[in-house]
């Protein structure tokens, strides 16, 4: 099978331009959502090394799409996803999500169960509403704008503990071109969202990859969710362990074709 090299497309969406990499031919398609403070270009390895058609994109006011004024949060990511999934991948497809993104993936999966393949959460956040009402508001005080300056650079300093050197440049790259009414606005909405509604609506193959399964995780809150440990990786798990990333994510295809 010939590899298909990269190109940029661009899908409207609801807010505006949606910026999208497309790469890859044949297989289950893969669909691919970033977490906060990043963009599509935290897929790109991961693109490159697969057979199978993948779609990366950029979500609204993040990267090169537009949307800036918002609005934000899982609820609007998921219209940004449906539009892309539209325009790009008429046949079912695996989702795969990142943090923020594996929280979108969830609502996606529990509103339209019928277009995936599977579904594939990547260091997913738990269920942040059992959260105090104090403590929410002291951490999305720093998103404000008063104080988001001084804290931004140092807000992901302890997922990168574990990071490669080569990943926490990438990281805080997307961090400064990412607008702070977007981290803001989807930051907000993890704590209001269910992401328990997804296991109850979608019944396909679901698996999840983690570096941590401490008591916050979805992995830890839910047992029963398969899933696999990377050792000596940070939260951003594709750009810190790509070769295991890529063998897991390889092995969830196969099991998505069994079941197709």
């Amino acid at each position: 099978m010939k590899h298909k090299e990269a190109k940029t497309v661009t899908v409207t969406g609801p807010a505006g331009r949606l910026m999208a990499t497309v790469e890859g031919d044949g297989g289950i398609p893969v669909l691919f959502v970033h977490d906060f403070a990043a963009d599509r270009t935290h897929w790109a390895e991961t693109q490159h090394g697969l057979e199978t058609r993948t779609v990366a994109f950029d979500l609204r006011g993040m990267g090169e799409s537009s949307g800036s004024h918002g609005p934000f949060g899982v609820e609007a990511a998921v219209e940004d996803v449906a539009a892309v999934a539209d325009a790009l991948l008429p046949e079912k497809f695996v989702l795969v999500g990142h943090g923020f993104g594996a929280a979108v993936a969830g609502a996606f999966a529990s509103y339209y169960p019928e277009r995936l393949a599977g579904l594939l959460y990547v260091e997913p956040v738990g269920d942040m509403r059992r959260q105090e009402k104090a403590e929410v508001d002291a951490w999305l005080e720093n998103f404000s704008e008063a104080k988001y300056g001084g804290f931004h650079e140092h807000w992901l300093t302890p997922l990168l503990l574990e990071a490669k050197e080569k990943t926490r440049a990438m990281v805080m790259k997307t961090l400064r071109t990412s607008r702070r009414e977007a981290i803001a606005g989807n930051m907000e909405s993890l704590f209001h969202h269910d992401p328990n509604e997804a296991f109850e609506r979608f019944t396909g193959p679901t698996h999840t990859l983690v570096a941590a399964t401490s008591p916050g995780t979805l992995v830890a809150q839910r047992p029963e969710l398969p899933h696999s440990v990377v050792p000596h990786a940070s939260h951003w798990l594709m750009l810190d362990a790509p070769q295991w990333f890529h063998a897991e994510l390889v092995r969830f295809l196969g099991r998505c074709k069994h079941g197709h």
